[in-house]
């Protein structure tokens, strides 16, 4: 298997495993699954920074780790307009936050739910954590459910609970009203 960065051909394969793996969520941003395919092909067409494929004859998985503002909020004004933005700003927000000076933020692995626990996650996750020591982060968080499997997949990776927090906007558009923000300590590599 291998990690690399994400190219413009990929970004169709891309997206579709990051519709299958967060449908729900991205339904409710963008009121529509289609919608959400058609607005994330175009924004990563040309914001590929950060973003990168895990394939094994064909993409398996997609993944992306920020270290700055995130472009999508401006992209999302020019492309939908400014009230449908706004609300789908909002939502997005609560996943996808801006990384402090010196950090970095996994905005989301995505991995074929037909392909699964054989390792594409964590070949991407290795990639990620990689990164960010490359760009010397001294720390690499995520937010997660709560209820998530996730939660095991991040602390074989040495990420700890850094905070649990219970959002009533959040239960409401995202069906889960516990998140964790996980990080971990990238001060200390060698």
């Amino acid at each position: 298997m291998r990690v690399r960065p994400l190219e413009r051909g990929d970004v169709g394969e891309a997206v579709r495993i990051l519709l299958l793996s967060f449908d729900r969520e991205l339904s409710t941003i963008f009121r529509d699954i289609y919608f959400a395919g058609e607005v994330l092909r175009d924004f990563f067409s040309s914001n590929m920074d950060g973003c990168f494929i895990a394939e094994k004859e064909r993409i398996l998985g997609f993944s992306c780790i920020s270290f700055g503002e995130q472009k999508i909020f401006k992209f999302l004004r020019d492309r939908i307009g400014f009230l449908e933005s706004l609300r789908a700003s909002l939502l997005l927000r609560f996943f996808i936050r801006k990384p402090k000076k010196g950090e970095a933020f996994i905005n989301f692995i995505a991995v074929s739910p037909l392909r699964r626990h054989e390792g594409i996650g964590s070949a991407m996750m290795k990639k990620m954590i990689e990164v960010a020591e490359d760009r010397k982060a001294v720390r690499l968080s995520c937010i997660i459910r709560a209820d998530s499997e996730a939660l095991e997949f991040f602390q074989k990776f040495g990420f700890e609970v850094t905070s649990v927090f219970e959002n009533k906007f959040a239960e409401k558009y995202f069906f889960s009203n516990q998140w964790i923000l996980m990080s971990k300590d990238l001060s200390t590599r060698k």
